[in-house]
């Protein structure tokens, strides 16, 4: 009975304690881009570090079972590839791992995907979602793509061949494709959501069309796919057909170019998003490749990075950030004119 007593003692103590945790981030300063007195355009949300961040906490006979037994490893550890979809699921890639971390934040449910199926994945990198209620994630030392349906809980192989080393994923609403980047082959493959290949794009070389080891990918509004094409330090935009749009970008260290870009993403007024993992920032830039605005710095505090690596924006432009070895997702808001007013307003 005292056992017991002690226990239920901790888990009220551990519930007061992550309350407490959860106002004092929420009364910490506020982080914007550009700062004042310029009207922000980018402002900090919160980091995820594991489903508790998300909003999601754990009945109270498992918080009890966590603490005889021990807790299962929900932390993200190496994450990468983040999406989060209409229904507020956020799925964070975790390379560390070798899991999906699977967040419903409507739902205030957590699971894993790649944790205890029959196909396991060895290096997951990106994952992207069709209107079937089916995530697509790649695997790149697997030289596979999986497809899991979040409606039966089942994982399967997608495409009846290997890739050399699949990274970034894309679906396009508009044609049903799904884009992929097979970064060893140095071009963009394009399967139906039969797993058939229906396109390629590209071959290796410097060339506007072509790409050297491209890897993250984004389809905006429009149904354009944009590539990060990493080590030609630049950011090639195509029709969905595959049609070559435009390119912008050149290596360097000075504002406006790239060292080492990855995740690439587009939000609702049409400004690009790229990580740079050397940099540890977010450049943003409008639609002729013109630089805007960058965010972030090197180190561990809020609006900080080590390595961002993937990104995402969804429709009500919230910024998901892989800040991949500070072992977190930071979520961002995009501000458009006006927005930070309002907001100062209701407060």
């Amino acid at each position: 009975m005292k056992v017991i007593c002690a226990v239920l003692a901790c888990l009220y103590v551990t519930a007061c304690a992550s309350s407490s945790a959860t106002g004092q981030r929420s009364a910490s300063r506020e982080l914007q881009w550009p700062p004042l007195p310029l009207e922000p355009r980018i402002e900090w949300v919160k980091d995820i570090n594991d489903y508790r961040d998300a909003g999601i906490s754990k009945g109270f006979w498992q918080r009890l079972a966590d603490l005889v037994f021990g807790e299962d490893k929900t932390r993200i550890i190496k994450p990468y590839g983040v999406f989060c979809d209409e229904k507020e699921r956020l799925f964070v890639v975790d390379v560390g791992a070798s899991v999906v971390h699977v967040m419903d934040m409507r739902n205030k449910e957590y699971f894993l995907i790649g944790k205890e199926d029959k196909a396991v994945f060895r290096t997951p990198i990106a994952i992207t979602e069709d209107e079937q209620e089916n995530v697509y994630i790649t695997d790149s030392s697997a030289g596979a793509i999986y497809r899991y349906s979040l409606i039966r809980k089942e994982l399967s192989p997608f495409v009846p061949f290997k890739l050399g080393r699949p990274t970034g994923i894309a679906y396009n609403r508009r044609n049903k494709l799904i884009y992929v980047t097979d970064t060893a082959a140095h071009q963009v493959i394009a399967f139906g959501l039969d797993g058939m290949e229906r396109m390629r794009i590209g071959v290796r070389g410097d060339l506007p069309g072509q790409f050297n080891y491209p890897t993250d990918l984004f389809v905006d509004a429009q149904g354009s796919l944009l590539v990060t094409d990493a080590l030609n330090f630049r950011i090639q935009r195509f029709s969905p057909d595959g049609q070559l749009l435009d390119v912008f970008g050149r290596a360097g260290d000075s504002s406006g170019s790239f060292a080492k870009p990855k995740g690439v993403a587009v939000d609702s007024e049409g400004h690009i998003y790229v990580c740079d993992a050397l940099f540890d920032a977010v450049q943003i830039f409008d639609g002729t490749g013109r630089v805007l605005l960058d965010f972030g710095s090197n180190g561990g505090q809020e609006g900080q990075f080590w390595m961002p690596s993937g990104i995402y924006i969804d429709g009500k432009d919230y910024i998901y950030v892989a800040d991949t070895y500070n072992r977190r997702v930071q979520v961002f808001r995009y501000l458009k004119l006006g927005d930070a007013m309002v907001r100062g307003a209701k407060k």
